[in-house]
């Protein structure tokens, strides 16, 4: 073989390496379907797919000299050269991996609760010693046998690209454009005012019960003692794709089915057809028929793109994860996307991995956002659905500061005290304008945190519901056991000037929280 002819075998089999360790990232901007778009916030980015081109090329001409370099090494090197040649083959590894625990969920973190997390360990450190072995008595047909599987699968790159290429030229953002919002009523009534705030994942007995000691929530246990408090309430739903739906329409919702962009197929219980969340009368469209201009700021579902004919104004994020997680520009995403590679939504050699780094500025934004909109008169029925303290956790409650990395369960009890922190922030707006004595707020959540008994090997499905009346000083607590799903009525008869002080309010629940609508 020629010098030249080398160099271009050595090239093939570079950029089919590099390509095969993007896999997890082609999949995630090529291969997503139609019920995926329905948590996107934005499609994939022109410059997402030219950033994923550009990053084949590049490390596929530094792998192609790198393999050079391997096959004119010494022979006293070669077995060296050979096994860190195949040490880089655990990132094309790792990327089928991540592609294939899209079908087998097992591949993902779920492994740790089916052998626990020693046994991921055992099967780490099994695996890693067998790799070992082959490397050490079999490196040379190893990685010969590898640099022609790759050249093989060499045309694979421009079949990737022509993907590439084509979803660039039909580039189509306009399905995930919001819905029109509802026009503001200029003489909208300011008040009975409510504020529903809705703290993803915020966990009943973790935050009450058995809350880790030197844990500090004023703001919370300052509410609690201020307002109607249940000992047993519970959620309409085991996860945020069924119960915000299951909260926002008042009813409670079994299945769910993604249709596309805008388009969440409902089932709710004891019916056997779905219906569009989209159609459905929900808590916004009844506020309004009263007079009151309704606002939602929130997360994880595509509330503008699905309900925003009901509201008066919308924000909402998307939920963090990896391919939305890398930056707008090109210079930002290039280095990501390599990045990436070597951490998940969880875990990074890096500290913070980015969505958790998204996660963090999401929340920032998201309480600015919040504490402007929280004292806004214009609006007298107001969710805010925060994804606080739901992880990836990325608050350090010691330093104040977004800084904590890699703690995907005890980050929780920092999550928590960033909780307590959002709820005493918009307090505290509240009150500087004015308005704490004249709104009612309620503050609760979607589910229990459902890593708990990894946490402490206890598990209490029960959720907060904290429920403060305008002008409310004192704390009530209430023992019956009711599901929240009722809270969309409970605040509606609270809009219509039928509860306006805790007797009426435990009078309505006494009367609504023995059965579920």
């Amino acid at each position: 073989m020629t010098q030249r002819s080398s160099f271009w075998a050595d090239w093939l089999a570079g950029i089919s390496l590099a390509n095969l360790c993007f896999l997890r990232v082609w999949s995630e901007i090529l291969t997503y379907s139609r019920a995926d778009t329905y948590w996107m916030k934005n499609p994939p980015s022109r410059t997402d797919f030219s950033a994923a081109m550009a990053n084949v090329l590049l490390w596929g001409t530094v792998f192609g000299l790198l393999l050079g370099l391997l096959r004119r090494a010494p022979n006293r090197v070669r077995p060296y050269a050979n096994a860190a040649f195949l040490l880089v083959l655990a990132v094309p590894i790792n990327a089928v991996r991540g592609v294939l625990s899209n079908q087998y969920t097992y591949l993902k973190s779920p492994l740790f609760d089916l052998i626990g997390q020693r046994g991921v360990l055992l099967l780490a450190v099994t695996a890693a010693l067998a790799a070992a072995v082959l490397v050490f008595f079999f490196h040379n047909k190893l990685a010969s046998g590898v640099q022609v599987a790759l050249r093989i699968l060499s045309p694979l790159v421009a079949f990737t690209f022509l993907q590439a290429g084509t979803a660039i030229a039909r580039y189509d953002a306009r399905p995930f454009a919001y819905q029109p919002f509802q026009p503001l009523i200029a003489d909208a009534r300011p008040f009975p005012r409510v504020v529903w705030i809705i703290f993803d994942e915020w966990d009943y007995r973790l935050t009450f019960l058995d809350r880790q000691p030197g844990l500090s929530l004023p703001a919370v246990d300052k509410l609690r003692s201020q307002s109607f408090f249940a000992l047993n309430a519970n959620p309409p739903g085991p996860a945020t794709p069924i119960s915000m739906p299951g909260l926002i329409t008042g009813r409670l919702v079994d299945h769910i089915q993604e249709k596309g962009t805008n388009d969440l197929e409902l089932t709710y219980r004891g019916e056997h057809d779905s219906v569009r969340f989209g159609d459905q009368p929900n808590f916004f469209d009844e506020a309004h028929k009263l007079g009151i201009n309704t606002a939602l700021l929130g997360w994880y579902h595509p509330y503008c793109r699905v309900i925003g004919h009901s509201l008066s104004s919308c924000d909402s994020w998307e939920m963090g994860m990896q391919h939305n997680s890398m930056g707008q520009t090109f210079l930002q995403i290039l280095p990501n996307q390599a990045r990436s590679l070597f951490e998940t939504n969880l875990f990074s050699p890096f500290g913070q991995s980015l969505p958790t780094q998204q996660q963090a500025g999401v929340a920032q934004t998201m309480l600015a956002r919040g504490k402007a909109l929280i004292v806004d008169t214009r609006y007298s029925a107001i969710l805010m659905h925060f994804g606080v303290p739901h992880g990836p956790h990325s608050y350090d409650r010691k330093s104040g500061t977004f800084t904590l990395a890699n703690s995907p369960i005890q980050g929780y009890w920092d999550s928590l005290a960033l909780q307590d922190r959002f709820l005493g922030e918009l307090r505290q707006a509240l009150e500087d304008a004015g308005l704490w004595d004249q709104t009612t707020l309620v503050a609760s959540t979607d589910h229990h945190y459902r890593e708990d008994s990894l946490l402490d090997g206890k598990e209490d499905l029960r959720i907060p519901f904290i429920m403060k009346l305008a002008g409310q000083k004192a704390g009530v607590g209430y023992q019956p056991a009711f599901n929240t799903i009722l809270t969309k009525n409970l605040l509606l008869s609270v809009l219509r000037g039928e509860i306006s002080d805790a007797a009426a309010l435990g009078q309505w629940m006494d009367a609504h929280s023995s059965h579920e609508p």
